[in-house]
């Protein structure tokens, strides 16, 4: 017969196993956040968006969508989606809104997704 990989203990004894006198360090706001954050880079669209934006620079939403060969209605909606989680900003011109990634934004992801990685 195979040994048990959990102990069985009372539920009384749970209390001795589970450490509730400090709350979580998790701060809720944060962690939703960042998962919004991840959320915006996991989608191809959004990810080719900002690939072409650190490629080209600034563009405007009409540009990316003749790029991407996408209704421009769908590409503004995923510019404000990754401008709400900071990884694009607007540049506001005379004629009209150009988009441009924010890379010190996209350098602490990549920074922070790395050291997830490795450690």
């Amino acid at each position: 017969m195979f040994a048990p990989i959990f102990d069985a203990h009372p539920l009384t004894s749970y209390h001795i196993l589970m450490s509730t006198k400090n709350p979580p360090c998790l701060n809720s706001d944060k962690v939703e956040s960042a998962t919004n954050l991840l959320r915006a880079f996991n989608h191809k669209h959004r990810f080719t968006i900002v690939t072409r934006l650190l490629a080209k620079g600034s563009m405007y939403p009409g540009q990316i969508a003749s790029d991407l060969r996408l209704p421009e209605p769908y590409i503004l909606e995923q510019l404000l989606i990754l401008q709400k989680t900071g990884i694009v900003q607007t540049l506001d011109l005379v004629d009209g809104v150009k988009f441009v990634a924010n890379k010190r934004v996209i350098r602490k992801v990549n920074e922070a997704l790395q050291s997830f990685l490795y450690n």
